[in-house]
């Protein structure tokens, strides 16, 4: 398919691309496509699973698994723990990646679905990979290890392990090489963003706060100057997560979906933004508020949110 556009079959070669995505994937259209990404290529979402219980702050209880699951649940934990050395807390989100825009690429290829429909879903991907790795080297690393625990989740044997590493280190080097397609073309930079305040401007607000106190803010707060119009708090998902996200109120989900509108801040940098919310963000897990007629944030229920 090449790397430097996008590749589309003549007639033939699509019916054969079709037959191959179905009998493999069971993918005919774009509703199993996208069903076959979300089901299938689950490793990162797992490595932070994982990394939970290795931080000491697990997402759930083990003892509420039944004993098949929690055991199959320690022996894969038990595996990707041997490539956290080198993957750390980027875990497999690469290998991830990869399969999803090689599948959408082939179903671009074969005329399953439209360049707009590609582009909608990959280069959201393609961002988010771009901000998390630093460079093609890190990429594939998270790659590899990536590879070898989705063979081993999805019943691959030993043998069939030093296989794939070997195909995988062979397809690596030549995409390294001097003349491969990431050795010719530079990791991707996304341009800086210029927030509304600077960093002299932030003054300590937030005292005494224990635990996590990260958290997830949209863009339109930090870059474009909106007030906080909606906030609510999850299940951190990591040691630096106090859970609490916060948005304008007026994204739309394809702004949302493109992880580039959003970033990771300190509580104290959005207190700074909006002073208003100080007093909410001892609220348990579940809470959220919202902006009403008043122009002031009240507490919301589920239902409402």
């Amino acid at each position: 398919m090449g790397y430097e556009q996008m590749y589309v079959c003549n007639d033939e070669q699509a019916q054969e691309v079709r037959n191959h995505l179905d009998k493999l994937y069971g993918i005919k259209d774009v509703t199993s496509l996208e069903a076959c990404c979300e089901h299938l290529f689950t490793t990162h979402r797992e490595y932070v699973q994982f990394l939970s219980f290795w931080k000491e702050q697990p997402m759930f209880d083990l003892q509420d698994l039944q004993p098949e699951a929690k055991t199959m649940f320690e022996h894969f934990q038990s595996y990707a723990q041997l490539f956290y050395p080198f993957t750390q807390d980027k875990g497999f989100y690469a290998w991830d990646a990869n399969e999803i825009i090689g599948l959408y690429r082939r179903a671009y290829a074969c005329h399953l679905i439209d360049e707009e429909a590609f582009w909608k879903r990959c280069l959201p991907i393609a961002r988010r990979v771009s901000s998390w790795y630093a460079n093609w080297q890190e990429f594939a690393l998270s790659s590899l290890c990536g590879a070898l625990y989705f063979n081993l989740r999805n019943g691959g044997t030993d043998e069939e392990a030093d296989g794939l590493f070997q195909l995988h280190m062979r397809l690596l080097q030549q995409l390294l090489s001097e003349g491969g397609a990431w050795g010719v073309h530079g990791w991707y930079q996304t341009m800086p963003k210029k927030f509304v305040k600077s960093k002299e401007e932030i003054l300590q607000l937030l005292h005494d706060w224990e635990g996590g106190d990260g958290c997830i803010a949209s863009d339109r707060i930090l870059v474009d100057g909106c007030r906080i119009g909606y906030m609510y708090r999850q299940e951190p998902q990591q040691e630096w997560d106090s859970g609490w996200r916060f948005m304008a109120g007026d994204e739309t989900q394809e702004y949302l979906d493109d992880p580039y509108h959003c970033g990771i801040y300190k509580l104290n940098t959005l207190c700074n933004y909006d002073p208003e919310i100080q007093p909410f963000l001892t609220d348990e897990v579940g809470s959220a508020y919202a902006r009403k007629e008043d122009d002031l944030l009240h507490k919301i229920s589920s239902k409402e949110a």
